[in-house]
């Protein structure tokens, strides 16, 4: 299979009306709407989880994990929600939700797809933690959501890609990782993550960072999308993704300063990060 040949088949899919998107999970939807509620409580939260018996066992996996060792062993998930606080608990529920959706017949693919998904939650993390430490505190769940669902549209595309070489019998040798990794971080992703955004329903804030958050000159006055920007340029400092560029001035960057972001918290940010990812990868 040539390259262009493959690149030509992405396309095409990606444009066909037969093409299926991946469905938000229903668990995922609830706990969105319990994180953009009010009033929620424990309880409701509790009862959401525990209603989904893989959900349980991985939020009690998680609340166990060397993340937190040295603290007593939790057994139930009452007991996660008290250690963890309720919105940590529902943020980490609604990425294991999401996590379910990184999967892949292809052992070439599915290392991009912990790639991927590593970089989803680590983002999702750091929008969450930048937010609340950058004067928007009220928009810490917006953020996280913003952070996990930013790239989703490089999901579709691998996926895609994955039912090609399944479809053809194509085995991994066949596919060029430079076409895969180009294909990736083309407009393609931002194109099929605002479909995506659209065909789930979600608020149009998600959509404009879908679609905008490569797009130059960047709107200062959407700041969930100056969030997330910022995040991603941290990850491609530390090469969590599949960006990596070590020489980066994060504090020099426009995003950075429209938010008021300097140094110190910069230096924070790069290690909430990098325990971040130890915890993307006990999910």
């Amino acid at each position: 299979m040539c390259q262009h040949s493959l690149q030509d088949q992405i396309i095409h899919a990606l444009s066909s009306d037969a093409l299926q998107l991946p469905a938000f999970p229903a668990v995922a939807m609830k706990l969105q709407q319990a994180l953009s509620s009010p009033n929620a409580k424990i309880a409701d939260l509790e009862t959401l989880i525990i209603n989904d018996q893989a959900l349980s066992s991985q939020i009690l996996r998680v609340a166990n994990s060397s993340f937190y060792q040295g603290l007593q062993r939790v057994v139930s998930i009452r007991k996660a929600i008290i250690r963890l606080g309720a919105r940590q608990v529902a943020s980490l529920a609604l990425s294991i939700a999401q996590r379910s959706l990184y999967v892949t017949r292809s052992a070439l693919l599915g290392r991009y797809m912990e790639r991927l998904w590593r970089h989803a939650f680590v983002s999702a993390t750091g929008c969450q933690w930048l937010a609340s430490h950058c004067g928007h505190k009220q928009g810490a769940d917006a953020a996280y959501m913003a952070g996990l669902l930013h790239d989703i549209g490089q999901l579709v595309i691998l996926r895609v890609m994955d039912d090609l070489c399944a479809g053809q019998n194509s085995g991994d040798r066949d596919l060029p990782e430079a076409l895969l990794i180009e294909v990736l971080e083309s407009s393609m992703h931002n194109a099929q993550g605002c479909v995506l955004m659209r065909r789930w329903n979600l608020p149009e804030d998600y959509f404009i960072v879908a679609r905008d958050h490569h797009r130059e000159p960047c709107d200062p006055n959407q700041t969930l999308l100056l969030i997330v920007r910022l995040i991603d340029q941290v990850c491609a400092k530390m090469g969590i993704g599949l960006s990596n560029d070590p020489q980066i001035d994060l504090a020099a960057t426009p995003e950075a300063q429209v938010l008021g972001v300097g140094e110190i918290h910069l230096a924070q940010l790069e290690i909430l990060l990098e325990d971040s990812m130890a915890m993307a990868d006990q999910m």
